[in-house]
């Protein structure tokens, strides 16, 4: 596997300002030199079985989103990436959204393309959770309720969508209805 660059950058700059860290397999340094705790969250279920595509994105994922800084990061998985404080958490790998399914009346979103990806968006109170639907692997983004989804989301939708080409469509009039992504198996 190779070593995605936002680790390599982040390595360098941690390197240079005599920071570093030793831990789990998906430790990156912060260039502000642990001005920041780092963040444990959960591994994404599904990320080793989705590796190949996860590793398309997360080697094209920016070090920094806007003006929130990386984070360390703590888990087993390669496949989590946080920034700022609160931490915005990008997990690829995860869990199917529950409102995906057949006949569901749900709303998809786009946060960048028009072209997509096209995100479930859910709320756990304190952050807003978007789960694309249209891509292969499900990947989540946990936007805390301090910042606009639409200052965070359109970089890593960006970056998403070079990666990964959409699986299925989201378009309720299609021709062809067993392309839905409510029907995606």
């Amino acid at each position: 596997m190779t070593v995605p660059l936002v680790i390599i950058v982040a390595l360098a700059v941690g390197a240079l300002s005599g920071a570093g860290d030793s831990g789990s397999s998906n430790s990156t340094t912060n260039p502000t030199a642990g001005a920041l705790p780092p963040v444990s969250p959960s591994a994404p279920p599904h990320g080793t079985a989705q590796a190949a595509a996860c590793n398309k994105v997360i080697e094209q994922l920016p070090v920094q989103v806007g003006k929130l800084l990386p984070r360390v990061v703590h888990t087993d998985s390669p496949y989590v990436y946080a920034w700022g404080d609160p931490a915005v958490v990008l997990r690829c790998g995860v869990d199917r959204p529950k409102d995906l399914t057949a006949g569901s009346s749900a709303e998809f979103v786009t946060a960048g393309p028009d072209t997509g990806p096209f995100y479930d968006v859910t709320s756990d109170g304190s952050a807003n959770v978007f789960t694309t639907v249209d891509r292969g692997p499900y990947i989540s983004v946990e936007v805390p309720s301090k910042y606009q989804g639409a200052d965070v989301m359109p970089p890593l939708s960006d970056v998403i969508a070079k990666a990964l080409p959409a699986v299925c469509t989201t378009d309720p009039n299609t021709p062809d209805p067993e392309k839905l992504c409510t029907r995606r198996r």
